[in-house]
């Protein structure tokens, strides 16, 4: 089954590829209705072949400009939050020469940094501003990589810096959204981590037992003009340890405790 899986998979993408994108193309340079749509319906074929059953808690914001913040685990993560609506991804530079998700991401509007160029931030957060701008949602990991997803890893306030540059050109927007969500699985076999090569832990996803995610939206923060960008970081980190610990207690240690201490901050610069 596995491998009528894997064929489904690359008769998907091939089909995506040579009918979808082209028509995908057409209906963003022409701005037709519903254009964004057929990367979602994409992602929710690819989970369903790769047997993640998704749970979702909350809903996405409907508020624009909007920034969005996830922890990282697993190019899961992209599959399923796209399955949930279409967004503009920050991802490193690597990941535009990968053969097919470059061209995906591509076509999601994707904005690609070099992480091992901090000068390459600046030009990053402006694109990021610029989706924003054209109403379209934008998804931080600020993480930066992925991890097994036992714990949070240090949460880099750099992008968002993305709402700081937006509110700079639009003097008519008072502030961004910034939703913070949290993602878990139910096995650590769905993290992909390090220097591990996609392809095998494709296959690994696929032979092993069926995975279930959970995908919880929390309430928006507000990024409005003089925020403190370190501050909303440490509280859109803090929030989503807290929604962790909601769906495994012992994956959200010490969110109650740094949300307090992000709290407290706020209201005396308030």
């Amino acid at each position: 089954m596995a491998v009528l899986r894997l064929f489904m998979i690359g008769l998907t993408l091939l089909l995506f590829f040579g009918v979808a994108v082209p028509l995908q193309w057409i209906a963003l340079r022409l701005r037709w209705p519903g254009r964004a749509s057929i990367p979602v319906v994409l992602c929710r074929i690819l989970i369903r072949l790769l047997r993640v059953r998704l749970r979702v808690e909350g809903a996405p914001a409907p508020d624009q400009p909007r920034l969005v913040a996830a922890n990282h685990i697993s190019w899961i993560d992209i599959l399923v939050l796209t399955s949930v609506e279409p967004l503009c991804f920050l991802a490193k530079r690597e990941v535009g020469a990968w053969p097919f998700v470059g061209s995906f991401a591509r076509l999601q509007g994707t904005v690609f940094v070099d992480r091992a160029r901090r000068r390459s931030i600046p030009a990053a957060n402006g694109a990021m501003a610029e989706r924003m701008l054209d109403s379209r949602s934008v998804l931080l990991f600020p993480e930066g990589t992925t991890g097994y997803g036992l714990f949070l890893r240090k949460f880099h306030s750099s992008h968002f810096a993305a709402a700081r540059d937006l509110l700079a050109r639009a003097a008519k927007v008072d502030s961004v959204a910034v939703q913070p969500v949290a993602i878990t699985y139910s096995s650590p076999s769905a993290a992909w981590v390090g220097d591990a090569f996609l392809l095998p832990h494709v296959w690994s996803v696929l032979t092993g037992e069926p995975l279930r995610c959970d995908l919880i939206f929390g309430e928006p923060l507000r990024y409005a003009r003089g925020a403190d960008r370190k501050l909303i970081a440490q509280t859109v980190a803090a929030r989503i340890a807290l929604m962790r610990a909601a769906a495994d207690p012992l994956k959200g240690e010490g969110g109650a405790e740094a949300l307090d201490s992000a709290s407290e901050t706020m209201a005396m610069r308030a």
